[in-house]
């Protein structure tokens, strides 16, 4: 069968060969644009009707979709038998899927071009690189999405038009670290600069291309035009590099010297230094273990994100313990290559000994780390404003560790598809996948086998051979929590008698003993304190109210008769835990914790049954 060709950048179009394939009105031709630009996924039925009709659709709009895609299938394949299973167009219970290769559909192409330019960007291969971005620039026959309609395509033109900016931007750039000629570039960068007048790293490499080509004088126009710009609609100097820029091109701009003109040569010898990459990662932990499932997980969000030209958001959350940001710190120190301009690295404070740190100082501390520093009482949004315009076209990797609220992060989203933010969290945070597309990963405990390897890498792997059943033991009664592991290890290697230690871990009382003295971040009663002390007072009741149940899982039904609640409180107070990172909901109306939080809930709930004893005794 002959492929086809579908055409996004301009007006969309689809070809056979050399036959152009008619898609009919425009809301027939949008859904088609929808399934083209999500090539090979389900799209579900629902989400074709907001992407063409938007929120506010019709209770018709669904009848029109089925009747469209009809229509699209017998056009797409127009000698398929009657009642023959479609090739192209598919169909299941959620949705439908248009069935192409990614080299079939333009805008799969672009990505897959600047996907590679920057794989090789990072290899240190510039005229490869260049070379992949001009194949892309190639494909944008004009804007995209032409001729069809929907809040779909505003989202995605946007999307498309930064990567070709940013693509822009790479490729003269590439050009002048090469010592290219880039005189011819000064047109059409000069007419992108009208047309994003405040686009900071776009005015830089029109000022490099100015500045190669002697026109020393339109570099420092440029500056100034862009100075005042941003001054007069937010309020802001320009950045550092940009402004570093500037002072070359004052040093090499042609001066009066006696009546006469004098132009200063060679002004490429006092080239700026680029400056310093930010590299604000914490060190990798050196006997990270395991998560080999979850770390190819995380390419993935990464790499679809990347493929759709958007902001990358990942989230990574889990009960307290799990290893969230070990794993995050580990996966973000991999992807140090593909973010050359910088890791950035902030501490949240979500859960621990102080307090969580205010959206205000989260944003003032990350504006910081890139190099600026703002008035304690400067305006939030002129602050955000601040960030996007310093990220803008920037590869950066920026790590939020630690965070309690969706208000914590959301100020701290770049608004530039350059950027990879990875967030851990203890909690769902179901607000940044609502609201602004961040991708999940829901880390469990470690696989036995992960877990084991672990322990003998600091415990000694000679105790795990000569005491293998109880090793495994330990790691199935710790549920493979990292932490609880490490102590766990930490305390068997430090002690006189390993095997003594070890047969203690398998005893009753494992919570109490998981503890490093002098260490309150290695005892796991803290770690999990500091979940339960942000509970609600209903929800704590809950939690400890679990711990007399006979086992680690208990239902919803069950778990309103421990409380004496109603159904719907209960199920309330549930949604809570479950959110906190407490409990898990496996099955629907089914709850379950760990075997160290069902031990922390029992805990609890006998220090309340024993404080109460000792109240009623003393009355």
């Amino acid at each position: 069968m002959t492929t086809l060709g579908v055409t996004l950048f301009g007006p969309v179009s689809v070809r056979r060969g050399e036959r152009e394939i008619p898609l009919g009105p425009p809301k027939q031709r949008s859904v088609f644009a929808v399934l083209a630009a999500r090539a090979g996924e389900v799209v579900r039925r629902e989400e074709l009707v907001r992407a063409v009709w938007g929120v506010d659709a019709s209770p018709t709009a669904m009848n029109s979709v089925y009747t469209y895609v009809a229509r699209l299938r017998n056009q797409l394949e127009p000698f398929r038998r009657q009642r023959a299973r479609p090739d192209l167009l598919v169909s299941d219970s959620l949705g439908y899927m248009l069935r192409l290769a990614p080299d079939e559909v333009d805008t799969k192409r672009f990505t897959a071009y600047l996907r590679r330019a920057r794989k090789l960007q990072a290899e240190r291969l510039p005229r490869a690189a260049i070379e992949e971005i001009e194949s892309a620039l190639a494909l944008w026959q004009g804007p995209p999405f032409g001729g069809v309609v929907g809040p779909f395509f505003e989202a995605e033109h946007a999307a498309l038009s930064e990567m070709r900016l940013t693509a822009i931007e790479d490729r003269v750039h590439l050009l002048y670290q090469l010592g290219g000629d880039l005189s011819g570039e000064l047109a059409e960068l000069s007419a992108l600069v009208r047309r994003h007048p405040l686009r900071e790293r776009l005015r830089y490499v029109l000022m490099l291309c100015h500045l190669q080509a002697g026109t020393q004088t339109e570099a420092i126009r440029e500056y100034n035009d862009f100075r005042t710009r941003l001054a007069d609609e937010q309020g802001l100097e320009p950045g550092e590099r940009l402004q570093q820029l500037y002072a070359e091109a004052l040093k090499s701009a042609p001066r009066r010297e006696g009546g006469r003109l004098v132009k200063p040569t060679g002004w490429r010898t006092e080239t700026p230094r680029p400056p310093v990459p930010l590299a604000q990662l914490t060190r990798d932990v050196p006997d990270f273990t395991g998560r080999k499932a979850e770390i190819r997980r995380l390419h993935e969000l990464v790499d679809t994100a990347t493929d759709r030209g958007e902001s990358a958001v990942v989230l990574i959350n889990g009960v307290p313990g799990v290893g969230k940001s070990a794993l995050a710190v580990h996966f973000a120190h991999e992807l140090s290559t593909r973010f050359p301009d910088g890791q950035v690295q902030l501490d949240l404070r979500g859960y621990g000994a102080g307090q969580p740190m205010h959206p205000r100082e989260a944003l003032h501390r990350l504006l910081e780390a890139l190099g600026v520093t703002t008035a304690p009482d400067m305006d939030p949004e002129r602050q955000r404003a601040l960030l996007h315009s310093l990220v803008a076209g920037r590869r950066l990797l920026i790590l939020l560790d630690n965070a309690r609220w969706v208000q914590q992060v959301r100020p701290l989203l770049p608004g530039d598809s350059s950027c990879l933010v990875l967030v851990t969290s203890r909690n769902g945070l179901g607000g940044l996948i609502a609201r602004d597309g961040a991708r999940r990963l829901r880390l469990d405990g470690m696989r036995v086998d992960d877990g084991v390897e672990l322990f003998g890498r600091i415990a000694g792997r000679a105790l795990v051979a000569s005491a293998y059943p109880a090793v495994r033991e330990l790691v199935e009664a710790c549920g493979g929590l990292p932490l609880a592991l490490r102590i766990a290890a930490a305390q068997t290697e430090l002690s006189p008698s390993p095997e003594r230690t070890l047969a203690l871990f398998n005893g009753v009382d494992l919570l109490h003993r998981l503890s490093v003295p002098g260490d309150e971040q290695s005892s796991l009663i803290t770690v999990f304190e500091w979940s339960y002390a942000a509970l609600p007072e209903r929800a704590r009741r809950m939690f400890r109210a679990l711990g007399r149940g006979s086992g680690a899982g208990v239902t919803l039904r069950t778990a309103a008769a421990l409380t004496g609640e109603s159904i719907e409180e209960a199920r309330e107070h549930l949604d809570i835990l479950v959110d906190a990172g407490l409990a898990y909901e496996p099955v629907q109306d089914s709850l379950l914790l760990t075997p160290l939080l069902f031990a922390y809930a029992r805990y609890l709930y006998f220090r309340e049954s024993t404080d109460e004893s000792c109240r009623a005794g003393s009355s």
